[in-house]
């Protein structure tokens, strides 16, 4: 009993020793193109290498520091980071993203290396948020990953056509080719925004003059009839009694719903980017949204055709061509629904018939895929595909005005309507009131 004793007494002290001389280490490691960093609670520094290697085999450690507690703590830069995404203050202009990789792909062309033409870059660009971006990505390509694999945790800056296009490169030992090609397609995409905002501009102009004019009535012509009415001891109407209310909430609470309003919309675009679940949910909304489903879906397949020809065109299966296509797809309910037909592929239906079941490809473009299966011109049928979808397009972007000008009359019909009666109302009672 006593050795029993004697020997439970030293496991404990062993046990507290082993406790005691516990550290914590925050780790950077590169696995899989991807830079993580984690917090491993070790007795040493060997043994920290063992875990690591464990846990995170064929990886990298950049650097190892040996940090307190973290449970207590709060990391002042984790902190600084979350708020930056979350008000977008980590996001690089449009403009610039294409010319960056504009350069990359003429500079690489010209047969400089791709780290050579990164230090470049760099040094020419002034975003500093692109030139942290350009230097993990020389780092990631110096550790011995492909260009695609160190775009890929930029995926949130670049998105997902970017990322797929330079993995395209890297399939086929064409990078300049196929950032050229990712230009050209990032142009028109850009060009296809600008469209759609011109198409939007007179339903915006509209909207604009409409609150202006509810703004203007209701603070300077309904507090009028309001001062009249109480003279007369006579209740307003429903409708003027409405607006006036909503004049004195706009008075008093309008800084608080100007900062809830942008709040909730910083927090809408937070959760788009970071929750799925959310996303699918959005994504699903659009596709039932009057000319907005059929601009979304156009402009998807457009996009989806071109890769999917260009990855043909350059030799890759035609499995991992759609499996790539699919892969760049924004919109989460579309990008299911080539999945299912890639599953179909996969289990030896034809390209036509999986495309045709998933239901969001028109008639004339299955019997086209069917009749470039045939003809063994897959690819050029695929890049009429993406002529006719980017046709279909433009005719929507042409005719939105006269789209949208049923809703923008019948938005006008319902403010006008309003104003007038929160106007006329109290005129009309007035020799009822005096009476």
């Amino acid at each position: 009993l006593d050795y029993n004793l004697t020997e439970l007494f030293i496991g404990i002290i062993n046990c507290e020793e082993i406790f005691l001389t516990m550290k914590f280490y925050k780790v950077s490691i590169l696995y899989r193109g991807n830079k993580l960093q984690k917090v491993i609670q070790s007795q040493s520094k060997q043994k920290l290498y063992n875990e690591i290697f464990s846990h995170y085999p064929k990886s990298k450690i950049l650097k190892i520091k040996e940090v307190s507690n973290p449970k207590d703590e709060i990391s002042i830069k984790d902190l600084f980071n979350k708020i930056e995404d979350f008000l977008e203050l980590n996001q690089v202009p449009e403009e610039t993203r294409i010319f960056f990789l504009n350069q990359l792909a003429i500079m690489i062309d010209a047969g400089i290396s791709i780290l050579d033409a990164l230090k470049e870059i760099e040094n020419s660009i002034e975003n500093k948020q692109l030139k942290k971006i350009i230097t993990s990505i020389s780092q990631e390509i110096n550790n011995g990953y492909s260009l695609s694999d160190a775009f890929k945790p930029h995926k949130n800056i670049f998105g997902n056509l970017t990322i797929t296009m330079i993995k395209l490169g890297d399939k086929t030992g064409n990078s300049a080719k196929a950032l050229l090609k990712l230009v050209d397609m990032l142009e028109e995409i850009r060009d296809n925004k600008v469209k759609v905002k011109k198409a939007m501009s007179y339903p915006r102009n509209i909207l604009i003059a409409m609150i202006i004019a509810m703004t203007v009535i209701i603070n300077y012509v309904m507090p009028k009839f309001e001062a009249i009415f109480s003279r007369f001891n006579t209740e307003l109407p429903l409708v003027t009694r409405i607006l006036l209310g909503a004049e004195e909430v706009f008075t008093s609470y309008g800084i608080y719903i100007f900062l809830l309003v942008i709040f909730i919309i910083l927090l809408f675009k937070y959760a788009l980017r970071n929750y799925k679940k959310f996303k699918y949910y959005i994504d699903f909304l659009i596709l039932k949204i009057y000319v907005i489903k059929d601009i979304t879906l156009y402009a998807t397949l457009n996009k989806f055709t071109v890769v999917f020809a260009e990855l043909l065109n350059s030799g890759i299966s035609i499995f991992e061509a759609l499996e790539i296509a699919i892969g760049m797809v924004e919109n989460q309910v579309l990008r299911e629904k080539l999945q299912q037909s890639y599953n179909e592929i996969n289990s030896g239906a034809p390209l036509h018939r999986s495309f045709k079941s998933i239901e969001i490809f028109d008639s004339m473009v299955i019997q086209m895929i069917y009749t470039g299966e045939s003809s063994g011109e897959l690819q050029k049928m695929l890049n009429n595909i993406a002529e006719y979808y980017k046709r279909k397009f433009n005719k929507i972007i042409d005719n939105m005005h006269s789209l949208l000008e049923p809703i923008i009359l019948l938005f006008i019909g319902i403010l006008v309507t309003t104003l007038a009666l929160g106007i006329f109302l109290p005129i009309w009672s007035l020799g009822e009131a005096a009476h």
